[in-house]
């Protein structure tokens, strides 16, 4: 099931800092999948995406975390 923007912002500040792969197994969706959601998130600037060795990790941004 392909989670909605809301949920999948509440599932990364409940298990910050998260990876692509993490999320992806969560909601049993595709990695490529998930690159559309994360960067549809970004775009949006509520996330920001940090490249550490293979793995990009997701983190809400600092201004959004309340909301």
């Amino acid at each position: 099931m392909i989670p909605e923007q809301k949920e999948l912002l509440e599932f990364i500040k409940k298990h910050e800092p998260v990876n692509y792969s993490m999320i992806a197994k969560f909601y049993a969706i595709n990695n490529a999948t998930v690159t559309d959601l994360i960067d549809a998130l970004e775009k949006k600037k509520f996330v920001t995406v940090k490249n550490i060795g293979a793995n990009k990790i997701v983190m809400i941004k600092k201004g959004e975390r309340n909301a």
